[in-house]
């Protein structure tokens, strides 16, 4: 994998998010193959509405007044192991994808405790626009290498750095196996659980730039941690599921990453103004480190 080294301007990060706010080969620690019962077909094949009650439910705290966006020049990435497609790139028909170089979060845990696959949950077999046939969602396809980047996918959410100002505004990412409320989420860096909702887990990062991170889809009912309690890296959260505010999608994480745009104001005054950015070559970077033995701390 090449260097990771374009940053996003800021410049042009703000005027997107503030003009969109106006109103085949397994990885080493590959699962074994998902079994062939199906937990059943998804009623639901998207994420959720963006301003809806969920989405109001979920603002993050906003950044203190001169936090840096950029993160500061990552170092080399180490030489890939695992099979993964570029960033931005997203098969025909499926959206214009984002092309952004930029590991937003270099030191980030993997934020799954064991194996997973970044794909589409909507455009992958069982999903609502997946291949004809009604294939399962357990089908093999899900748990296969390459990894897919999927920010920006078609989707009807606000999204300001997609081209058509809506899509995906994050990454699904399949647990190890095709089996829900067994696989564990943990958080990606220090910081405070600020909310939870109906099917939502937002982390806020200790540390500046103090990235936003949103769980989606985790079994709300089982979760190992509570409003307002400050963890550690690593520490788990809770388990991939299906939960969607009463109506199942498919097993899967849907993760998001959003930063503050240090410097914005109106009338002299500062401005918490966010925006998603893309996760998936902060998730890769992630991930590799694990597959090197990195310990999250």
């Amino acid at each position: 994998m090449s260097k990771l080294t374009a940053p996003l301007a800021l410049a042009v990060l703000a005027a997107q998010a503030l003009t969109a706010c106006d109103p085949k080969t397994p990885a080493p620690d590959a699962p074994p193959k998902p079994p062939s019962a199906d937990p059943g077909p998804p009623k639901a094949d998207d994420e959720p509405v963006d301003g809806g009650a969920e989405q109001e439910a979920s603002e993050p705290l906003p950044p203190s007044p001169g936090d840096p966006v950029q993160p500061a020049e990552p170092p080399a990435p180490s030489p890939a192991t695992f099979d993964h497609g570029p960033a931005g790139q997203l098969p025909s028909g499926q959206g214009s994808g984002y092309l952004d170089r930029t590991v937003w979060a270099p030191a980030m845990c993997w934020p799954l405790q064991e194996a997973g696959f970044a794909n589409s949950q909507v455009y992958g077999p069982g999903g609502g626009m997946g291949p004809p046939g009604k294939p399962s969602q357990c089908d093999s396809l899900n748990y296969t290498l390459p990894w897919r980047d999927n920010f920006c996918e078609a989707r009807s959410r606000t999204s300001p750095l997609c081209a058509s100002g809506t899509g995906h505004q994050g990454q699904d990412i399949r647990p190890a196996t095709c089996k829900k409320n067994e696989h564990w989420a943990v958080a990606t860096e220090a910081g405070t659980i600020t909310d939870i909702g109906t099917y939502t887990v937002t982390l806020v990062g200790k540390a500046a730039p103090h990235y936003t991170y949103r769980y989606l889809h985790m079994q709300m009912s089982t979760l190992a941690v509570a409003e307002g309690a400050k963890v550690t890296a690593g520490q788990k959260l809770g388990k991939v599921s299906n939960d969607f505010g009463g109506t199942p999608t498919t097993i899967h994480l849907h993760f998001e990453m959003r930063a503050g745009l240090a410097g914005v104001t109106t009338d002299g005054k500062p401005v918490a103004v966010q925006t998603f950015i893309p996760p998936y070559l902060s998730l890769a970077e992630a991930y590799q480190r694990k597959l090197n033995g990195g310990v999250c701390s």
